[in-house]
């Protein structure tokens, strides 16, 4: 006799996690997710990224950061509405 468990409303979780391994699709990153936004060609403000990842400003700042250690090039541009970031071109890493 095969162990199917069941979940509480009587059909089997083998068939959802078959459907979930079906999968083909990779999910993107955050920091995948965070380059799209700012390789753009006006960027996006900080404000535009908190509302993207329900981040807080410190957070903002400091996945650009990461990104600018991690070899992109990043221009801050001061706006009437806030900070806004963009993707220049990578920097050459050392």
């Amino acid at each position: 006799m095969s162990k199917t468990t069941k979940s509480k409303r009587g059909k089997p979780k083998a068939a959802k996690l078959t459907a979930i391994a079906g999968r083909t699709t990779k999910r993107k990153t955050r920091q995948e997710q965070l380059k799209a936004l700012l390789s753009r060609k006006s960027g996006a403000t900080a404000e535009k990224i908190q509302t993207a990842f329900g981040w807080q400003p410190h957070s903002v700042r400091a996945a650009v950061s990461g990104l600018r250690k991690a070899g992109e090039g990043i221009e801050t541009i001061q706006t009437a509405s806030g900070t806004a970031y963009r993707i220049v071109s990578a920097v050459a890493a050392k």
